[in-house]
């Protein structure tokens, strides 16, 4: 009788072992509560940074009810448009920037490609800043410069 016992006892808890195995495995990929999480493609990367650099339209009051007896002002926004920002591919990375005032280039990212690092002494506003990608002997070299308010980039192979 104890042996039956301990038979019945061990398979309940290998089974139970087993369920909570296959749970964790099921698990894998998704969060706490089953939802899938999945990687952005290039593409959705690119609609998000573009996105999270525009400002919102500026709104203006309804029309007033009352009758109004001068002419009708249009409305004013106080507020320039934010430029917008323009990723720079490169083979040794990305470089997400955009044209400021007077003319200058606001680099906001250098991101290097697998293999390379950034090497840059221009983190701040500047007329022509430029980003050097390093990878071992292999250097590449992101100028960019800003002409009618749109960033346009020179790309150097320093090796």
């Amino acid at each position: 009788m104890r042996t039956a016992t301990g038979v019945v006892l061990w398979l309940a808890a290998a089974a139970a072992a087993t369920a909570v195995g296959m749970f964790a495995v099921g698990a894998i990929g998704n969060d706490i509560f089953g939802s899938d999480q999945q990687p952005l493609s290039q593409s959705q990367v690119d609609e998000q940074l573009a996105g999270s650099t525009r400002t919102p339209a500026a709104t203006t009051p309804p029309p007033s009810t009352t009758a109004s007896t001068g002419p009708s002002t249009p409305p004013t926004t106080s507020d320039p448009p934010t430029p917008q920002a323009t990723p720079v591919t490169s083979d040794g990375g990305t470089v997400l920037a955009r044209c400021a005032p007077g003319g200058l280039v606001d680099v906001l990212s250098a991101v290097p490609a697998q293999g390379f690092s950034v090497d840059s002494d221009d983190d701040e506003l500047d007329d022509h800043p430029q980003i050097k990608f390093e990878s071992g002997e292999r250097e590449i070299e992101v100028r960019l410069r800003c002409v009618g308010g749109r960033i346009v980039p020179e790309i150097k192979p320093t090796s």
